[in-house]
Formats: structure tokens, C-alpha cells, sequence
């Protein structure tokens, strides 16, 4: 049974999936949880519906009847949460880089490349993140590291390694 801080993080993690979702095409409730399900474990209709009512009601999507059908699309408060939250992520990374810079522990340079490598790493979690069973995944990972990390550090290397032959 999840913890209430579990329960959070997914609702949380269910909201954000469901506005990204909308941020590229409308939707009604069945069609995101059959796209949010290619990301992570199938959410239950009583989850989806109930925070979809939720952000409706805060006024970050827009809701419009078609026959019995509810089609759900991202309102304009809702777009500008997803630029708002994405420009900040990119400003505090931004920050981060340029104290290391102004301190002497990065050059320039190294500061330019560091920022490229960390937007490159941000692509490469958010086309993870979309893989099936991801956070089970990661869970399962979390557990394996606790009995034995240098096991885990060499499955790890060798499924990097088969991945590379595939490109």
C-alpha cells in the first residue's frame, strides 16, 4: 500500500503528465490515461478523472462537450505554467553553472559545455521517462542499488553498451 507521500508524488507526477499531454493535443480522459499508460503504469480512471475535474477547476484546462464526450484541452493559464515552470528549471540550472564559473571551479568553456551536456541529459530523462514501466523501473533499480551497487553499475554499463550498437 503507498504511503500519503507516494500517493502525492503520483497525483503530482499524474497532473504534470496529463498537461504535457495536452500541451500537444487535445484529448478526453480515456484517450490520456491509453498515452499516459506508454509512460507509466496505467492510471485508474478514479485518478485521472478526479484531477482532471481538478485542474479544470483551477482554470488550467479548457473542457467542451461533443456528444457524451468530454474533450480536454491545455487553456491559456495552463500554457503559460508549463513555460513558466520550464523557463525556471532553465534559469536555476543557469545559476547553478554560472556560481561554479564565478568561483574558479569551471572555466567558461567548461561552463558552456557543462550546460549543453545537462540540457542533452534533460532530453535523454524525458525520452526515459516516456518508456513503459519507467518508475517501476526505477524503482526496481532504487532496490537492486541498496543489495549490491557494483552488480547494478555493471548491468548498467552493459545495457549502455548494447544500446550503442543498436544506433
Amino acid at each position: 500500500m503507498p504511503e500519503a507521500g507516494e500517493d502525492k508524488q503520483v497525483k503530482g507526477i499524474l497532473k504534470i503528465l496529463i498537461l504535457k499531454e495536452l500541451e500537444k493535443n487535445e484529448a478526453t480522459g480515456y484517450e490520456l490515461i491509453q498515452k499516459i499508460s506508454t509512460k507509466m503504469k496505467k492510471p485508474s480512471p478514479g485518478s485521472v478523472y478526479p484531477l482532471l475535474k481538478e485542474l479544470a477547476s483551477a482554470g488550467f484546462l479548457n473542457v467542451r462537450a461533443e456528444g457524451n464526450r468530454k474533450i480536454y484541452s491545455l487553456s491559456e493559464k495552463g500554457k503559460a505554467v508549463l513555460e513558466e515552470a520550464s523557463k525556471r528549471e532553465k534559469e536555476a540550472i543557469l545559476r547553478k553553472i554560472e556560481v561554479l564559473k564565478s568561483s574558479g571551479i569551471i572555466s567558461e568553456d567548461e561552463a558552456s559545455k557543462m550546460f549543453q551536456f545537462i540540457s542533452m541529459k534533460r532530453e535523454l530523462w524525458m525520452k526515459l521517462y516516456e518508456l513503459r514501466n519507467w518508475i517501476q523501473f526505477l524503482n526496481l533499480l532504487a532496490e537492486a542499488i541498496e543489495k549490491s551497487k557494483s552488480e547494478v553499475e555493471e548491468i548498467i554499463d552493459e545495457a549502455i553498451r548494447k544500446l550503442e550498437e543498436i544506433d
